[in-house]
């Protein structure tokens, strides 16, 4: 087993200076060596002397795993791990060689009766980038998966809170506890995620700008780099900047508790869950199928909807580009079209009655 490492060291002059080290074992011995320039597979297994022909499953995706580790974030390595523990058991003890499409094939029947489409889905690209992995450092020369095809998922539309919920909803978060009430409305005014509002800290809020600086979320336990490793800088309405000056938090999180880090799951079922209840007996609804995400999907599409550019949407939103944005909100601007064809008869308006005039 070997690992490369991304180290950096600091010089007597203050510059940094950054190197690769690769820790291997040979004969029960650990080794160390550095490398100026990030090293090939192939000086990697000639110093290691490890790569074998024919390893065995669970050798190979831990190698995999860990090569990951140079540009995975650390949840997404928690993932990979938690799949090669759980899902991936009864391919330990099989040669790599000896996996056959056919074998594959049967693995991948039977785990599409076990998991949902997208978990799916994302264990197959798993895989699909570890069999390409041991292709590339010619451990195999095709990949047993290749012709495994992903479930479609359909389109789920987002949902967002109509404009009398969306009232209700915040009249009864009034009667929760303050920093409860600020959280949601945080959440509704800035289109954060639920990861993002618990991490922030009094710092990012700027009250005499009226900004807010999202750099970081609270996901698992620890704090890590937002979703797409961007910080955004967003402008604040009146309303969240005046309940912010009321806010008085006793530590440096916005929303900490004695605890530390505000608990996900008592936010979910302690909070939003009783709000919603709150909005289903006085409105006499099921919203069963809300969820606090859906304060970010009300965000968006009433910006969107309101003639909002997506650029400004996106922008607020953290996403990687206007297409994400496009993808998942594109059904809260049907009357575009409508807008469209009325400025184009708008536009041909003279000439449609010389046309009439010549057909008469």
């Amino acid at each position: 087993m070997a690992s490369l490492t991304k180290k950096k060291r600091v010089l007597k002059n203050g510059n940094i200076n950054y190197y690769w080290q690769l820790t291997y074992y040979l004969n029960k011995q650990r080794y160390r060596k550095n490398f100026k320039k990030k090293p090939t597979i192939d000086e990697i297994a000639k110093l290691t002397k490890t790569v074998q022909k024919n390893p065995y499953f669970l050798n190979a995706i831990e190698d995999y795993i860990t090569s990951c580790s140079l540009h995975c974030k650390e949840s997404t390595l928690e993932t990979y791990k938690n799949y090669n523990k759980v899902t991936l058991q009864d391919l330990h003890f099989k040669r790599i060689k000896d996996l056959s499409r056919e074998e594959m094939n049967k693995f991948f029947v039977d785990l599409k009766t076990k998991k949902a489409p997208k978990t799916y889905n994302n264990i197959l690209m798993f895989l699909k980038g570890f069999f390409n992995y041991l292709i590339e450092i010619k451990v195999l020369n095709e990949s047993p998966i290749k012709k495994i095809k992903s479930l479609p998922l359909g389109h789920k539309q987002a949902k967002a809170l109509d404009t009398e919920v969306r009232e209700c909803f915040i009249k009864h978060s009034q009667r929760m506890p303050f920093w409860v009430h600020l959280f949601f409305m945080t959440m509704l005014n800035m289109g954060l995620r639920i990861s993002e509002c618990i991490a922030l800290e009094t710092s990012d809020i700027d009250l005499i700008n009226k900004k807010m600086r999202v750099n970081k979320q609270f996901y698992r336990y620890r704090v890590t780099s937002t979703k797409n490793y961007e910080t955004r800088v967003i402008d604040m309405p009146d309303i969240l900047c005046e309940l912010f000056k009321q806010h008085k938090p006793n530590t440096h999180i916005v929303f900490g508790t004695e605890n530390g880090y505000a608990s996900v799951n008592n936010i979910r079922e302690r909070y939003f869950k009783r709000v919603i209840e709150a909005v289903e007996d006085e409105l006499d609804l099921n919203l069963s199928d809300i969820t606090p995400h859906c304060l970010r999907h009300t965000h968006a599409t009433y910006l969107l909807s309101n003639g909002i550019p997506v650029k400004c949407v996106s922008e607020r939103l953290g996403h990687k580009d206007s297409k994400t944005t496009l993808n998942i909100y594109n059904h809260v601007l049907p009357s575009d079209n409508q807008k469209a064809i009325d400025l184009l008869n708008k536009m041909n308006g003279h000439s449609l009655g010389t046309v009439q005039k010549l057909k008469a």
